[in-house]
């Protein structure tokens, strides 16, 4: 009997300390998503996206802005931290995140000037583009769900 109790309180053990590891890497894991996505035309063939962003996670390395004509490019999905199926927009360098990014604890506003399609087509008017934000671990190729998302119209 006294077997049969230390191995369950073993056991026992096991299971809480387990679930403990698993428990804080998993919750210390996702990232912070963006805040306040807004949308503003600059010119005929340019959006300007504007958000809020604080990241600590010391895996953090920017944001990714998703854009499409098909607001369920966007929408699908968006609380994934997998959004390697949407269409996105890569850096100068060609890789992500599109916006490079410090880590930090303190609040900060960034902007993007978006002027093509991921696929490389114009930005142009009298047509709805959808866009959403997330933040991304290069590191961990994982992303936070997505800011709210917004659309907008350019015009002449």
């Amino acid at each position: 009997m006294k077997l049969l109790v230390l191995i369950s309180g073993i056991t026992l053990s096991s299971i809480v300390i387990n679930g403990c590891v698993i428990g804080a890497i998993y919750q210390s894991f996702p990232l912070t998503p963006p805040l306040g996505l807004e949308l503003v035309q600059k010119s005929t063939n340019q959006i300007e996206a504007r958000w809020w962003g604080n990241n600590s996670e010391n895996y953090f390395s920017g944001y990714v802005i998703f854009i499409s004509t098909n607001s369920n490019d966007i929408y699908k999905d968006r609380n994934s931290t997998n959004h390697f199926d949407k269409p996105y927009l890569n850096n100068s360098s060609g890789g992500l995140p599109t916006v490079i990014a410090p880590i930090s604890i303190i609040t900060r506003d960034f902007s993007f000037t978006i002027t093509s399609l991921p696929n490389g087509s114009n930005i142009t008017t009298n047509i709805t583009y959808y866009v959403g934000v997330a933040s991304y671990s290069a590191s961990r190729r994982t992303f936070s769900p997505l800011s709210n998302i917004t659309n907008i119209t350019l015009t002449n």
